[in-house]
């Protein structure tokens, strides 16, 4: 049996680094589900961090969703990566079904094909119960660490 690629092995400690500030840090995502080329993340959105108040109750606001996206299409890339490889988002496309409530989010990526230096993702965002509210794509580069 063969040893699982860098990038899946390195990716949990790094989410537990980054989990404590920054952008990770501000949407709460966290590794549900992790292998090569594919991953799901959770985040717990929270109206007063992450909401957009409407004349129907507060809504996620799509920047947070937007950031949600971008980390898990990055992320999910980086399971790829050899070591002295980081991965940076090159172009990002993000396409909104439905407002998406407070609450807890899946974000569901997957690398669909990789050259050497690029990745070619998708996500699904998921609200809790299975309704997508946005998919998205990129490119994302894989530079040296």
């Amino acid at each position: 049996m063969s040893e699982a690629p860098y990038g899946v092995r390195a990716l949990p400690e790094l989410y537990r680094e980054w989990t404590t500030d920054g952008m990770i840090a501000n949407v709460g995502a966290r590794i549900v589900e992790v292998g090569p080329g594919t991953l799901v993340l959770e985040a717990t959105m929270q109206p007063e961090r992450h909401g957009f108040p409407t004349s129907r109750g507060p809504i996620v606001h799509g920047g947070a969703i937007a950031t949600l996206a971008d980390e898990c299409l990055a992320s999910v890339a980086f399971t790829l990566a050899e070591e002295g490889e980081t991965t940076t988002t090159s172009n990002l496309q993000v396409d909104y079904y439905r407002p998406a409530t407070p609450g807890r989010l899946l974000a569901r990526g997957a690398v669909r094909h990789r050259t050497r230096r690029l990745a070619y993702c998708h996500v699904t965002i998921e609200q809790e119960g299975g309704a997508v509210v946005a998919e998205g794509r990129a490119v994302i580069a894989y530079v040296k660490a």
